[in-house]
């Protein structure tokens, strides 16, 4: 089993693949379910042991991340600072969600989370591919496919197991 973990190449397949991923999200909107997380776990729990995310941490480049507010809580400890004043300085509402602004990451040193211990929630549980309803989350996947390798690798690998009829 290949692992593709060239960022430069995963992301210009992403957009040569596009609209592939697009209808293949379609395809599987008529598959069942629960089979499709079965098939997703297996491939997460196989892929998860190739990739060491902490080589990454391109998700910590370029997507925020929605904190709580006992993340907030916890966040604002570190800075030493009230939880008002780290909401002031370093979040932002974004569709209803509270988010840390920087972009990357504020706590991103090099490639490793300077907070790991303390990380948020969201960013603990990334890419998400070993939760249930991945058909659910299958556009936020299409989303981080050209982001993450554990996505772009999974949505490959599944296209292959069910025999998806690629364009390109």
């Amino acid at each position: 089993m290949y692992i593709e973990r060239n960022l430069s190449k995963i992301k210009k397949l992403a957009a040569i693949r596009e609209d592939d991923n697009y209808r293949f999200r379609a395809f599987l909107k008529g598959k069942d379910r629960e089979k499709i997380d079965r098939i997703v776990h297996r491939l997460h729990k196989k892929i998860i042991t190739q990739i060491d995310c902490s080589t990454c941490a391109n998700c910590c480049s370029c997507l925020t991340t929605e904190v709580s507010e006992t993340e907030i809580n916890v966040l604002a400890h570190l800075e030493n600072m009230s939880p008002e004043e780290f909401q002031d300085a370093y979040c932002e509402m974004q569709l209803g969600d509270i988010c840390l602004e920087d972009m990357p990451c504020r706590y991103l040193n090099g490639k490793s989370c300077s907070i790991y211990e303390n990380r948020p929630e969201q960013c603990k549980t990334f890419p998400y591919t070993h939760k249930p309803g991945f058909v659910s989350r299958s556009l936020g996947m299409i989303r981080y496919y050209e982001i993450c390798p554990i996505v772009f690798n999974l949505m490959e690998m599944l296209k292959e197991e069910l025999e998806f009829r690629r364009r390109f």
